[in-house]
């Protein structure tokens, strides 16, 4: 009888990549220790991979990930829309403050974001700790977070180039979005600042996002929203318009996600893990970064996590979300 034991070799970073990888007296610099893992204490967060001017530790690992995705032609003409979000002209402050309610503003603000493009959109206080440690923090008390769906079809073929230009034609979606929102507001009289990713540079969107009732953080440590599961990208508005917060929208993605290791299996550099971790002072669902960025250097991006999640195929979510319901119903 043959043997049900799986003999695929594991996966091993490409030399290349190991060669750029940073050493401190010899030994590889840890990424996620540089983020925080098992850091007890509440601290900013430091930059990581995702910086224009590689100031960062994995700087050079960073840059050769962006010269693999430019050899490809089809890929680097996807990666023009950052040429065509810097493009979109900036609209001066007007000189008066436009006056509505709350309320208003609240729903206007909501319109015009859905006008500029998105598919979803929150509101909550923008938190400091959400601001990378060497940078200053953003203009304003409030944050508009915006949600823009991938197809779905595209994007399960990750890591192919196909899944990857789907999801940089979806930052340019929200990188447009983020920029006519900032003008709207700019143009009602009051400040604001758009960030778009995945360079955000300052600030950290997924936490705001979770605030902002858009989601719940998943085990694949990027977010499961109700309708398009984690099959979706983010840009955010900080600004001083006068607004109020949205609810965070709990309904049971994280339960799910405790029993769910879907994705942890279907991880080629298996670095999903099973248990929550501590991260700056908080226990929450955390990737191995020293594992994953390797992989997805080596494959010009993935997405796997975020394509094989159940939440994340059309029509399912609906479903696991009155599921869950009646899980926590039953429990009490």
């Amino acid at each position: 009888m043959a043997s049900s034991k799986n003999t695929t070799p594991p996966w091993q970073p490409a030399e290349d990549v190991l060669a750029l990888w940073p050493k401190q007296e010899g030994k590889p610099v840890s990424g996620s220790l540089i983020n925080g893992l098992g850091n007890e204490k509440v601290h900013n967060p430091v930059p990581v991979f995702w910086r224009h001017d590689g100031s960062i530790a994995h700087g050079e690992v960073m840059y050769h990930f962006l010269d693999q995705v430019d050899a490809d032609e089809r890929a680097f003409a996807a990666r023009s829309y950052k040429d065509e979000i810097e493009a979109i002209p900036v609209s001066e402050l007007a000189s008066q403050e436009a006056e509505n309610t709350v309320e208003d503003w609240v729903r206007l603000v909501k319109q015009a974001a859905l006008d500029a493009g998105a598919d979803q959109v929150g509101i909550c206080r923008y938190q400091p700790e959400w601001t990378y440690s060497d940078r200053p923090q953003p203009k304003g008390e409030w944050v508009v977070v915006m949600a823009f769906a991938h197809d779905y079809d595209t994007l399960k073929t990750a890591p192919d180039v196909d899944s990857l230009i789907e999801v940089m034609d979806q930052y340019g979606r929200a990188g447009k979005a983020a920029k006519y929102l900032t003008n709207w507001i700019s143009e009602n009289g009051f400040l604001s600042e758009a960030k778009t990713g995945p360079n955000s540079e300052d600030v950290l969107m997924i936490p705001a996002a979770i605030a902002a009732g858009l989601g719940e953080l998943g085990k694949h440590g990027s977010m499961i929203n109700r309708e398009f599961g984690s099959n979706f990208r983010l840009s955010m508005v900080t600004t001083d318009l006068p607004l109020a917060t949205d609810q965070p929208d709990v309904f049971g993605a994280d339960d799910f996600c405790l029993n769910c290791q879907i994705c942890t299996n279907a991880c080629p550099p298996v670095a999903i893990v099973p248990e929550k971790q501590l991260v700056r002072g908080e226990t929450k669902w955390y990737v191995d970064f020293d594992k994953c960025v390797p992989y997805f250097v080596d494959n010009n991006a993935c997405g796997i996590c975020i394509a094989v999640c159940p939440w994340s195929r059309p029509g399912i979510a609906d479903n696991l979300v009155r599921k869950m319901a009646i899980r926590k119903e039953r429990l009490g």
